[in-house]
C-alpha cells in the first residue's frame, strides 16, 4: 500500500490545567499548529521512525535497535514504539516506515505529543486498511501520552482528535462549544521548554497535602470554566479576558506559574491584552492572551521587543487525513 499521511492540530488550554487531572472541567481549542505522521508497510520485521524536525532517527529490529542517530533517540523516541509496537501485536503488522513532520514546538504547552501519537496511530492503521471508532484511536494514542506524562487527563488528545472548542471532563465525552465563526488568540512564548510530568507530580503531592483547599480550588476552576462557556459561545471578548487572568491566578495558587510566566501575562496587560493566563502545564511554555480583535497585531507589536509572539485563528480543524 502507498504511504499515508495524516496530522492533528496543537491545542491550548483556555482553562482548567491540572484541575482536570481529578475531575475537573477544562475548556480548549485546537491551534494552527499542526504535526505530520506518513507511514508506509513494510514486510522485514523493522519498525523505522524518523522525526525530521527534532533530526533524530532509529530502526528496531523487536527490542533490538539495529541504527540510530544518537545513543539517545531511542529513549527519545520510546512512547512512539511502544504504542506502535501494541498496533503491530494487534493487528499482525511486519514493520512501518514513519516519518514525522511537526510544526509544534516540545514541551511547552501545545500538546505536541498528543498530536504526533494521534497522526502516527491513525496513519498506521489506515496503512494496515483498519477503521478504528474514536475510542480504539484514543486507547491507542494514550499509551505514548501516559509514558509521556505522569497521569494524563486526556484533554490534549480530545482537543486534538476533535478540534474546535471543547469543553472536557476526564472520562466524559468532549462537547464542543459553539462559536461564532473564528478569532484572535495571541500566543506569546514566554519561557523555555519543561517537563510536563515533573509538574504534574508536583501538583499531586500539593493536592495530598492540602486535598480540601485542592478541592475548593477546583470548585472555583469549574466556575470559571462554565463561565468561559458561556462567554465563548456569546463572543464576549473582555469576558474571555478576565477570564483567562482569573485562572492564571488560580494556577500561581498551585505553584505552577513562575516569574517569566507572571512578567509575560503582566506585559501583555500593559500592551493592551485583555485578558493571559499561561497555557500547559506552567513552569514555562507559552503564555495566551485575548485582545479586542482589531488590536491583536498591537499586543503582538508591543511585545516583539521582548517575546516572540503571534496572532492566531481559532477554532481549527482536528485530526485529519492529508490528500
Amino acid at each position: 500500500m502507498e504511504a499515508v499521511t495524516y496530522s492533528a492540530p496543537a491545542k491550548v488550554i483556555l482553562c482548567g490545567e491540572h484541575f482536570v487531572v481529578y475531575g475537573g472541567k477544562a475548556v480548549a481549542c485546537a491551534i494552527p499548529k499542526r504535526a505530520y505522521a506518513t507511514v508506509s508497510s513494510r514486510s522485514d520485521g523493522l519498525l523505522m521512525i524518523e522525526s525530521r524536525d527534532a533530526k533524530i532517527s532509529a530502526t528496531w529490529n523487536g527490542d533490538r535497535v539495529v541504527k540510530s542517530s544518537d545513543q539517545r533517540t531511542p529513549l527519545r523516541l520510546r512512547p512512539l514504539k511502544l504504542m506502535i509496537d501494541q498496533i503491530s501485536e494487534k493487528y499482525g503488522a511486519k514493520g512501518f516506515n514513519i516519518t514525522i513532520q511537526s510544526q509544534i514546538p516540545r514541551g511547552m504547552g501545545l500538546g505536541s505529543s498528543a498530536s504526533v501519537s494521534l497522526a502516527t496511530a491513525s496513519a498506521c492503521l489506515a496503512v494496515l486498511g483498519h477503521e478504528p471508532s474514536t475510542n480504539e484511536l484514543l486507547d491507542l494514542a494514550s499509551i505514548a501520552e501516559s509514558e509521556i506524562h505522569y497521569r494524563s487527563s486526556g484533554v490534549d488528545l480530545a482537543a486534538t482528535l476533535t478540534g474546535g472548542v471543547i469543553s472536557y471532563i476526564r472520562g466524559m465525552t468532549p462537547r464542543r462549544i459553539p462559536t461564532q465563526g473564528m478569532f484572535d488568540i495571541i500566543l506569546i512564548k514566554a519561557e523555555k521548554a519543561r517537563k510536563t510530568g515533573t509538574i504534574v507530580r508536583q501538583v499531586s503531592i500539593l493536592r495530598e497535602q492540602f486535598i480540601n483547599i485542592f478541592e475548593r480550588l477546583k470548585t472555583v476552576n469549574d466556575e470559571v470554566a462554565t463561565e468561559m462557556e458561556i462567554a465563548l459561545q456569546n463572543m464576549r471578548f473582555e469576558r474571555i479576558g478576565s477570564l483567562f487572568t482569573v485562572q492564571h491566578n488560580l494556577l500561581k495558587t498551585i505553584g505552577v506559574s513562575n516569574r517569566s510566566l507572571d512578567e509575560a501575562v503582566e506585559r501583555a496587560l500593559d500592551a493592551g491584552a485583555l485578558g493571559a493566563k499561561l497555557t500547559g502545564a506552567g513552569g514555562g511554555g507559552f503564555v495566551i492572551a485575548i485582545a479586542h480583535q482589531n488590536k491583536s497585531k498591537d499586543v503582538v507589536k508591543a511585545l516583539s521587543n521582548k517575546y516572540a509572539a503571534e496572532v492566531v485563528k481559532v477554532p481549527q480543524e482536528g485530526l485529519r487525513r492529508e490528500r
